[in-house]
């Protein structure tokens, strides 16, 4: 399990998305596939030089200056906390670490975001929501789902299956799957979710 949260933050956000990379070569386009996380680098698939008009396939872009993630896009808004409720499933029998509350006391942030329905229904990061409200905070930047009751049930089982991180421990986010020779992941998991380890988007 890799202990550079940035990166895995970083390939979390990028791998599997399409994107548009800027670079001083030009721009492309195309469906990230690794991330050469020490050299800013990226592997695109399908990919278009949008400066040409080049389809070019597969491809490897060196040094990008900006990438963009254009599709699927995460929706983030800032709500109030008393908007938020438990998924009713969740059993909130925890306890909230000072050390962590002094945290988001501090930044304002519960290093990620808590995963939520239209409704305020929370999926993922019902300890964080805790922490922040025990913190003082009135609102919270949370990931905004707009799924099924069905879909719902079923990330909720997943982000707190049994041996999640969630069980385990809610202050170190983490990334499924361990680091390869190539600098990406070498499992299609990831995560943007500290709870849990795993990553949500639709």
């Amino acid at each position: 399990m890799s202990t550079d949260r940035f990166g895995d933050a970083l390939e979390g956000a990028l791998r599997g998305k399409y994107a548009r990379v800027h670079t001083d070569a030009g721009t492309f386009e195309g469906w990230v596939d690794r991330v050469r996380r020490d050299r800013g680098s990226v592997v695109l698939r399908d990919a278009t030089n949008t400066t040409t008009d080049e389809s070019l396939g597969s491809v490897f872009v060196r040094a990008c200056d900006v990438v963009e993630v254009l599709k699927p896009t995460r929706r983030i808004e800032f709500v109030a906390l008393e908007e938020l409720s438990p998924y009713p499933e969740y059993d909130a029998g925890f306890g909230l670490d000072d050390d962590v509350i002094g945290q988001y006391y501090r930044n304002r942030f519960p290093e990620g975001f808590p995963v939520v329905r239209d409704n305020g229904t929370i999926l993922d990061g019902h300890k964080r929501a805790a922490a922040a409200e025990a913190a003082g905070l009135d609102h919270l930047a949370v990931e905004v789902l707009s799924v099924t009751d069905q879909q719902a049930a079923e990330l909720f089982r997943v982000a707190h299956r049994a041996g999640s991180d969630d069980d385990a421990d809610d202050n170190d986010e983490t990334e499924a799957g361990t680091e390869d020779d190539s600098g990406g992941d070498a499992d299609a998991g990831g995560t943007d979710d500290e709870d849990s380890g795993v990553t949500f988007g639709y």
